[in-house]
């Protein structure tokens, strides 16, 4: 009787232990898939969708998608941001675009370039991203007055100064405050579950050589 119990409970454990590689094995593989083909799938959250339907009103965003070289000025083009709240530089990536929707990875700023350079700075960087602990959430949005640090991929730092920070529903139109003459940058972290949008704006005070 005993022996017949312990090979119940044997055949049991080798059966939960292989459905949990198994399941293992297929987040793996789906994560890579999102990795690669920059596709979300089903219970994988290397990907997630954003809503940028805040910005339509003011910019072209397919087009910020896919600006010409010329659109990043003379410093060459974003890599790392640095955020008062955090002792992280987080990596600037490209876009991604599901059909109509926009993607954003865990930890990474997708950035769009919206405006021509100004006085051969960039003229508007929007960066968009998922609201989280690890990027910008409600809890760790910067103050006003403090700066944010892009660094560039020839050794150029774009310092900015913060002007204006808040939370918005991710449904209702937002405007940036842009006079056109220096350089801007804002960052939109959205939350879906909540639909909300934590949104930071700031002006160019400086551009700096970076010391490797």
């Amino acid at each position: 009787m005993k022996k017949r119990v312990r090979r119940y409970f044997f055949a049991w454990g080798r059966l939960f232990v292989f459905v949990s590689c198994a399941a293992v094995s297929a987040f793996v593989l789906l994560s890579g898939y999102e990795s690669i083909f920059n596709r979300s799938m089903p219970f994988v959250h290397t990907l997630d969708k954003v809503q940028l339907s805040t910005f339509t009103s003011s910019y072209d965003l397919r087009a910020a998608a896919e600006p010409a070289n010329k659109m990043y000025g003379n410093f060459g083009k974003p890599v790392t941001v640095k955020l008062p709240a955090s002792s992280l530089r987080l990596n600037v990536a490209a876009p991604i675009q599901e059909n109509t929707a926009w993607l954003a990875r865990a930890s990474s700023l997708h950035l769009l370039i919206t405006k021509p350079p100004r006085s051969g700075n960039i003229g508007m960087a929007l960066m968009y991203c998922r609201s989280s602990f690890r990027t910008v959430d409600a809890q760790n949005l910067p103050k006003q007055g403090q700066n944010i640090f892009m660094d560039t991929d020839q050794d150029w730092r774009y310092v900015y100064k913060v002007n204006n920070v808040g939370t918005y529903d991710d449904s209702h139109p937002y405007i940036p405050t842009d006079d056109g003459t220096r350089g801007k940058l804002v960052i939109s972290c959205d939350d879906t579950s909540r639909h909300i949008s934590n949104i930071i704006e700031a002006d160019l005070l400086s551009v700096q050589g970076v010391e490797r």
